[in-house]
């Protein structure tokens, strides 16, 4: 009887499967963090404050996360991301917009520069809402989450990946984590991207 590798159809560290939606939102040692814990935390600070990390590290699948506990309390939320500096006024345009009491979650907030950080946090105060955002470095807003790689997070995440038991251990094995969160130095998108390349190449030499 042919033996059955279905589950080589589709490449289960695709970025439809490794989206920050998909995800759970974890710490370093990869448990699942308590995001009514955060919420409160988030108001015990004052209603703003920071998601901080190195590239890669789950900032924006926190982020993503929390905001929805957020939004799930009936406060309204409003979500921005920059992907380059010119983006900065769409941002503030969104922090505009955003209801009084509600949150504005702001992806990559470095990208603003010191006066479009100063502009939104005058601005937020203003308006009476709170911010909260992913950055690479400290802010001037207090730090609700630290984000770190590790080898123990990516192997928590990949657990989560489609057909898991098929693959893992054979397809791909623990030393190729190993080599993927040495290789990306800590980042998990890089590490994801190398496991990708050796799940293609494994699934390339697999016998049809």
């Amino acid at each position: 009887m042919p033996l059955d590798r279905s589950y080589l159809r589709r490449n289960p560290f695709a970025t439809r499967y490794v989206a920050s939606a998909r995800l759970m939102p974890r710490d370093s040692r990869g448990v699942i963090l308590d995001l009514p814990s955060l919420v409160t935390r988030l108001a015990d600070i004052g209603g703003s404050g920071a998601i901080e990390g190195p590239h890669g590290t789950g900032k924006s699948t926190i982020l993503f996360h929390l905001s929805q506990s957020v939004a799930f309390q009936s406060r309204p939320v409003v979500r921005a991301r920059l992907r380059r500096r010119r983006d900065g006024l769409s941002v503030l345009r969104s922090i505009w917009c955003t209801p009084r009491g509600g949150l504005a979650c702001i992806d990559s907030w470095e990208l603003l520069g010191t006066v479009g950080r100063t502009m939104a946090t005058w601005m937020a105060k203003g308006l009476g809402i709170g911010l909260l955002v992913t950055s690479h470095g400290p802010t001037a807003l207090p730090t609700l989450v630290s984000c770190r790689g590790s080898r123990e997070l990516l192997e928590a995440l990949v657990r989560q990946l489609p057909d898991h038991g098929e693959w893992f251990g054979t397809t791909i094995a623990p030393a190729d984590l190993d080599a993927a969160i040495v290789e990306g130095g800590g980042d998990l998108r890089k590490a994801f991207d190398a496991l990708y390349d050796r799940f293609e190449q494994s699934r390339s030499a697999a016998p049809r």
